[in-house]
Formats: C-alpha cells, sequence, structure tokens
C-alpha cells in the first residue's frame, strides 16, 4: 500500500446503494457471531445462550428485510462491502479470538 493512501473507503462517500450492501453484510456477520456466541456457551449458561440465540435470528429476519429492500430498488446483485472496507465503521472481533475469555468479555463485546 502507498503510504498516506487507505484502502479503506469513507463511510461518507458510499452510494444508497453500497450503504444498504454494507447493512445486509453486517447483519450477516452479526447473526453468525450471536449464534457463535451462543454455542459457545450453551453449556455453562443456558438462558443467556438463549438470549444470544433471539439476537441471532433477529439479525437473520433484519438482513432478510434489507435484501428485500435491495432488491425492490437495485435488482439482485448485491455488490460485496464488507465492515472492515470502512474506515470508522464498528469492528466486531472474531469469536475465535474472545472464546476463551468467558461470558462478561462476550458481554462486553456486543454492548
Amino acid at each position: 500500500m502507498i503510504p498516506g493512501l487507505s484502502s479503506r473507503r469513507n463511510f461518507s462517500d458510499l452510494s444508497e446503494k453500497e450503504v444498504l450492501a454494507l447493512a445486509i453484510s453486517a447483519e450477516e456477520d452479526d447473526a453468525r457471531i450471536y449464534a457463535d456466541y451462543a454455542e459457545l456457551i450453551r453449556k455453562e449458561y443456558p438462558a443467556s445462550a438463549l438470549v444470544f440465540e433471539g439476537m441471532a435470528q433477529e439479525e437473520s429476519e433484519h438482513r432478510r428485510r434489507l435484501i428485500a429492500e435491495f432488491e425492490r430498488r437495485f435488482g439482485t446483485h448485491i455488490p460485496l462491502i464488507r465492515r472492515e472496507h470502512i474506515a470508522g465503521f464498528y469492528a466486531r472481533r472474531p469469536v475465535w479470538l474472545i472464546k476463551n475469555l468467558g461470558i462478561e468479555r462476550i458481554r462486553d463485546e456486543i454492548g
């Protein structure tokens, strides 16, 4: 990479189509992360696992509705734009990175 140039785009530079594509991607990632959290803690914290399962289902529903809106407005091809492609967009740590840190760390991560 050339010094002084970022390979990440600014959120304010995205088109409506790109913002919607980013939202779809983020909802998918979050649903999968919450489902992974549920699996990690299910044995020791079954009630908390149920909360994370519910959160994963909500994110999946959000994603489904966003896809329907995207297709209505822009067609069926959704460009791949991920949160790590956008400067300043919130980040999630990989589940494998925090899985051994316990329930409190997982709660802090979504927090």
